[in-house]
């Protein structure tokens, strides 16, 4: 994206919705585009890094009643100091026990106990991945699912559910009636699922490899179905990362339950080692078999997932395994399939990303009813760690190990292995566009916004006025001379009705006023006039203001309808 500043500010889009922001500021002069105050810059930041750990014994029961110094922090292979501590028992935080003292003092009357409090919400996203799963393997999970959310989606825990079928859609926002959530799993069971596709093409392509009479034509029949699943799993892992990245901006505790019939490491895996079975000591499938290794697309997720702090579950719907050479469409073959290959590369990648997140993998299950109820134990009975460090504002990726002392044996422990050190510019970011489908209603700076009606901008295209208030009350003004100085930043996204998205707008606005006059603004607005360009139909507009002194943030999401008439009585007929 290219920003041209004064007396426009263009967004380019990669959508529909279109930004083009002309700044213009009442009671302040329009400043000219210039190197802010050394007080804007290189700020480092003292932030705080919080883990979710989750402690399990042998029997895989939650360990209860484990105190700060019981762990051990390691990032980057450096011990950190644990500076922040509580745990999570039976969904509330369990306040630590006061310390005895060898002669209490007798109170004239006993203390009331603390009220209980609720641990941090819990965002749940279920994403069911219609593509690679079959029918009749979905409707059995969901089932569960169905189960799980109506018992346990409720007061402070919130559930959402995604499809992905070649296109990602989002049935149901978030919303603690598990219940509702519950309907909506009931009607996906009657809607397709591409898997038993997948199926009948591979056995396909198994009956041409024992046609085929070279190695070269076994192999380019294989190598076009890799290519067709290869595509279909680029899109899936990329709509996997866009939901993460969509819970970036999001508070609490998050979690995803991936439902599918398992994902490929490697396309048609286990089709190269038929080939090589079939034609012997030829290694024709070795190189091509890395080739379309999708590892570090995988990786990516995990990523995105560590450092937005979702926590990844993955389902394999199809449940215990089979022998897939006794099943109807392989009888004939000339050849066995490698059922360990085949169960491997589709199972590896799920174990991984919920091995590198905190979660867990069900796999082999016919009945996933009991390990749903973990997941809830997850959320309901776990230690959440913070340690501060000196940060350099910079995004970079950071490992991550707890570990508990070495007198707690016999424990396994669950939590995030890495995650990416955000500056408050990328924090920000994630968190306007997160509220484009996840709102939120954080307002420090008191900030008002005023929309204005839509007036023609051209042929195809309406431009809508903006007007966002600050109080100055609220803004640090750092004395410079004779000059009161201080910078708003202005973020600007916008979502259509067809989830087309544009791109994130930045306008950063320096405020420069004279000492003598700054009094008397005390008590009033600092006022930012914008036009927004959008084209006609229905419009999500999200933005945050941000002090650039104190990086306070406020974030505000207003829906517009433009209708394709707007002015018109006011264009001239002919």
């Amino acid at each position: 994206m290219s920003i041209r500043i004064s007396p426009y500010v263009r967004a380019s889009v990669l959508t529909a919705a279109a930004l083009v922001l002309s700044p213009a500021m009442s009671q302040v002069p329009a400043q000219k585009p210039e190197t802010p105050a050394a007080s804007f810059v290189a700020r480092d930041t003292v932030s705080v890094t919080n883990l979710d750990v989750v402690v399990t014994d042998g029997k895989g029961n939650r360990v209860t009643g484990l105190k700060k110094e019981d762990f051990i922090v390691i990032e980057d292979n450096l011990e950190q100091l644990v500076t922040n501590f509580f745990a999570v028992e039976q969904g509330r935080i369990a306040l630590p026990a006061e310390e005895a003292t060898p002669a209490p003092v007798p109170a004239p009357a006993p203390a009331a106990a603390p009220a209980a409090v609720s641990a941090p919400r819990t965002r749940i996203v279920i994403f069911v991945d219609n593509l690679h799963i079959a029918p009749f393997d979905r409707n059995r999970v969901l089932r569960s699912v169905e189960t799980f959310v109506r018992e346990n989606v409720k007061d402070n825990v919130e559930g959402m559910i995604v499809v992905w079928n070649r296109s990602l859609k989002i049935r149901r926002k978030f919303t603690n009636d598990g219940r509702d959530l519950s309907d909506v799993l009931k009607q996906l069971e009657d809607e397709s699922a591409l898997g038993q596709e997948a199926l009948s093409e591979r056995r396909d392509v198994i009956k041409a490899i024992d046609d085929s009479t070279t190695v070269d034509e076994a192999a380019g029949s294989v190598r076009s179905y890799c290519q067709s699943i290869d595509n279909d799993l680029n899109f899936t892992i990329d709509a996997m990362k866009t939901t993460v990245d969509q819970l970036a901006g999001v508070d609490g505790r998050k979690i995803l339950i991936h439902v599918s019939g398992g994902l490929p490491q490697s396309p048609g895996a286990e089709l190269w080692k038929y080939i090589s079975d079939k034609y012997r000591d030829s290694g024709s499938g070795t190189t091509t078999l890395f080739e379309f290794d999708r590892t570090t697309k995988y990786l990516g997720v995990i990523q995105a997932a560590n450092a937005s702090g979702v926590s990844i579950y993955t389902i394999d719907a199809s449940g215990l395994s089979v022998d897939s050479n006794i099943s109807a469409e392989n009888r004939t073959t000339s050849q066995r399939i490698d059922t360990f290959v085949e169960r491997n590369n589709l199972q590896s990648m799920l174990s991984l990303m919920s091995e590198e997140t905190g979660g867990e993998a069900i796999l082999n299950r016919n009945d996933v009813l009991a390990s749903l109820k973990n997941i809830e134990k997850d959320y309901t009975s776990y230690y959440s760690l913070g340690y501060r460090s000196v940060r350099s504002g910079l995004d970079r990726p950071h490992k991550v190990e707890v570990k508990l002392s070495k007198k707690m044996k016999g424990f396994t422990v669950r939590a995030r292995r890495s995650y990416l050190e955000k500056g408050v510019e990328t924090k920000v970011r994630e968190a306007v566009t997160s509220a484009l489908f996840f709102p939120r209603d954080d307002n420090p700076l008191a900030v008002g916004l005023e929309i204005g009606k839509a007036v023609p901008a051209d042929r195809e295209n309406f431009a809508v006025p903006v007007v966002i208030r600050v109080p100055y009350a609220r803004l640090a003004m750092l004395p410079e001379g004779s000059k009161m100085r201080g910078r708003v930043v202005f973020y600007f996204v916008v979502v259509d009705s067809a989830g087309k998205q544009s791109e994130l707008t930045t306008q950063p606005v320096p405020i420069d006023i004279d000492a003598k006059k700054f009094e008397a603004l005390v008590r009033k607005d600092f006022i930012y006039d914008v036009k927004l360009i959008m084209i006609p139909g229905g419009q999500k507009l999200s933005i945050a203001v941000r002090d650039d002194v104190t990086n306070s943030t406020s974030y505000l999401q207003r829906s517009v309808f433009i209708s394709a008439f707007a002015g018109e009585e006011s264009v001239p007929r002919k």
